[in-house]
């Protein structure tokens, strides 16, 4: 599909929605933009004619409840079908409140205007904006203050062929705690945006994988810290042709701290690619990115990681940090690592490295008995343990590890 085929068919999903201002801005503001191509510096190494080819039109098919129960990793649920928010489907936590966005507005306005209309207009990715002007039902999420679910809450997106956008929005109340599961099935090309908001003394956790998907995952994740806050953000893309998760973290109060984590296995002529941005705002607060990736055959990946300290962010910790492990000659693996720091009493430091299995190390492996194979598979475990222990949840980790191993 060309680039003229891909606007009309957006044109005509759009024209088919309700109409509201924020949609209407948000088309304005992706016809502003334009879309893109490779000398575009955010979509340089993004293999966009696998974008471009795909036809916009949505998936008539709903799966029943029975479609959904095989990947269910918790009692709490939020269910999206072809980027629409399923409430049949769906069982959210009895202390949160759960409203689409329009309705939303109403009740807690000043908080998602001026959010909104700030997101937008700083807005600099075409794709983003057209998720925001083509999704059919954003959904908001209010967590009031000191309250705890211990329970995870397992978001679902769930859809076939097409273009699936959604949209969800986070409130976490103060000294509040919430941990978010992703998990992406099927094909087609799904663009998930979360925003989060985490109040004084709240904590945060957001683990996505994609071990059930088989198209294409574009991911936007958006959050702010106020004072004494966490956040936890674990990505793992294991499965689609192509992926693309971009991060924007704002460390706005004191002592927030802000830990970022990804691993990418890939394979085939698979594509992953990461743009993660932290920004310090205020004084002694914490951020670490930590991404690694495997790549086999002829996959490709790219990380491009920003680290932008304030002048009044003193005392700021800030690390950056990209490993890569390539098993074939055919592999490719960009990194950008960079910091832009404005204070003078700061600790940072980046970093990348690319590396391939080291011989001595498989030929050891080897001479104690092991086939070269698993010699190979224990290497890349090595390589890749200290991510798959950050997962929290057994079930799920066992999950991870059979499908990479």
């Amino acid at each position: 599909m060309s680039t003229t085929e891909f606007l009309s068919s957006a044109q005509e999903i759009f024209s088919a929605l309700s109409p509201n201002p924020l949609r209407e801005k948000a088309w304005s503001r992706f016809l502003e933009l334009g879309l893109p191509n490779k000398s575009t510096d955010a979509f340089r190494y993004v293999s966009l004619r696998k974008i471009y080819d795909l036809f916009l039109k949505r998936s008539s098919h709903i799966p029943i409840k029975e479609s959904i129960a095989p990947y269910l990793l918790s009692e709490y649920h939020l269910v999206f079908v072809n980027g629409k928010f399923s409430r049949e489907l769906s069982n959210s936590p009895p202390q949160m409140v759960i409203l689409p966005l329009q309705e939303a507005l109403k009740s807690y306005g000043p908080f998602l205007q001026g959010r909104l209309a700030k997101n937008l207009k700083e807005e600099t990715d075409p794709f983003a904006a057209l998720n925001m002007a083509l999704q059919d039902q954003s959904v908001f999420c209010y967590l009031p203050p000191k309250q705890i679910i211990e329970t995870p809450l397992q978001i679902i997106y769930y859809g076939e062929n097409g273009y699936h956008p959604s949209h969800l929005t986070f409130f976490c109340s103060t000294e509040s705690e919430l941990n978010i599961i992703t998990t992406l099935i099927g094909s087609g090309f799904h663009h998930t945006s979360l925003d989060v908001a985490i109040e004084d003394r709240s904590h945060f956790s957001h683990l996505e994988t994609s071990v059930h998907g088989s198209g294409i995952h574009f991911s936007d994740f958006k959050a702010t810290l106020k004072k004494s806050s966490t956040l936890k953000n674990l990505s793992l893309q294991l499965a689609n042709r192509l992926s693309r998760s971009r991060l924007r973290v704002s460390l706005l109060g004191e002592e927030a701290n802000a830990l970022l984590q990804g691993l990418w296995h890939l394979t085939e002529n698979h594509q992953s690619h990461t743009h993660a941005h932290v920004e310090h705002v205020a004084p002694s607060a914490r951020s670490l990115q930590k991404y690694k990736g495997v790549l086999k055959d002829f996959s490709q990946s790219s990380f491009e990681g920003k680290i932008y300290v304030h002048p009044e962010a003193q005392k700021t910790e800030a690390y950056q940090l990209n490993h890569n492990l390539l098993l074939n000659e055919g592999t490719v693996a960009n990194a950008k690592p960079n910091l832009e720091i404005f204070a003078d009493d700061v600790k940072a430091s980046h970093g990348a490295t690319t590396a391939q299995v080291d011989e001595e190390h498989l030929f050891y492996l080897q001479s104690r008995g092991h086939t070269k194979e698993l010699a190979r598979n224990l290497l890349v475990r090595g390589f890749i343990q200290e991510v798959l222990d950050q997962i929290p949840y057994p079930s799920l980790k066992e999950q991870l590890e059979s499908h990479v191993f």
